[in-house]
C-alpha cells in the first residue's frame, strides 16, 4: 500500500496537479456550500416545507454537482494534458505512450476530477444533514434550518481560513471575509423570497 501511495504522490508532483486540485477543492466547496444555502433558504422562505423536500433537493443538487464536476473536469483535464503530452513528444521526438508521463497524466486527470466532484457534493451533504434529523422528528424544521446555516457558515469560514494560510494573510479576517459572502447571499435570497 505504501508503494502505491508513494507512486501516487510522485505522479501528482510530476504533473503539478496538486495546486490545481487545491483550487478546485476550495472553489467547489464554496460553490457547494452556497448552492445548499440557496436551496435551504429558498425553500424555507417560500412557505411551509417538509424536511424530506430539502433532503431530496439537496441530494439532487449534490449528485448533479458531483457528476458535473467529475465529467466536466475529467474532459477538460484530459484535453489539456493530452495536448501537453503531444507537445512533450514533439519536443523530445519520441513516443511517450508507455512512459511514466502517460500514467502520471491519467492519474492527474482522475484525481482532479474526483476532487472537483466530491468537494461540492460533500459541502451540500453536510448542509442538509440536520434535515435528516428533522425528518425523523429529532429536531424541528426551524432548528434544522438554524443548524444547517451554522454548518454552512462554518464551512465558509474554514475555506477562508485555508485561503488565509495559503496567502499568508490573517486567517480570522480571511475566514470572516468568506463568511460575509454567505451572509450577503442568504440576505438576498431571503429578500427575494419575501417579494
Amino acid at each position: 500500500m505504501e508503494k502505491y501511495l508513494e507512486k501516487f504522490r510522485f505522479y501528482l508532483r510530476l504533473t503539478g496537479v496538486s495546486a490545481i486540485s487545491r483550487r478546485y477543492f476550495v472553489m467547489n466547496t464554496f460553490d457547494g456550500a452556497l448552492i445548499a444555502l440557496g436551496v435551504i433558504i429558498g425553500a424555507w422562505t417560500s412557505g411551509p416545507v417538509q424536511p424530506r423536500t430539502i433532503i431530496g433537493a439537496g441530494l439532487g443538487v449534490s449528485l448533479a454537482m458531483g457528476i458535473s464536476g467529475f465529467s466536466g473536469t475529467y474532459f477538460v483535464e484530459r484535453a489539456e494534458r493530452l495536448r501537453k503530452l503531444e507537445e512533450l513528444e514533439h519536443s523530445l521526438l519520441m513516443d511517450l505512450h508507455h512512459s511514466v508521463h502517460v500514467k502520471a497524466q491519467r492519474t492527474a486527470m482522475i484525481w482532479a476530477a474526483l476532487v472537483n466532484a466530491l468537494s461540492p457534493s460533500l459541502a451540500a451533504v453536510i448542509a442538509i444533514m440536520p434535515f435528516v434529523f428533522a425528518h425523523y422528528g429529532l429536531i424541528s424544521i426551524n432548528e434544522a434550518v438554524i443548524i444547517s446555516l451554522m454548518l454552512i457558515f462554518s464551512v465558509l469560514f474554514m475555506i477562508g481560513v485555508y485561503l488565509g494560510k495559503i496567502s499568508r494573510e490573517r486567517v480570522i479576517i480571511s475566514g470572516i471575509r468568506i463568511m460575509i459572502v454567505g451572509i450577503i447571499t442568504a440576505a438576498i435570497i431571503m429578500l427575494l423570497g419575501n417579494i
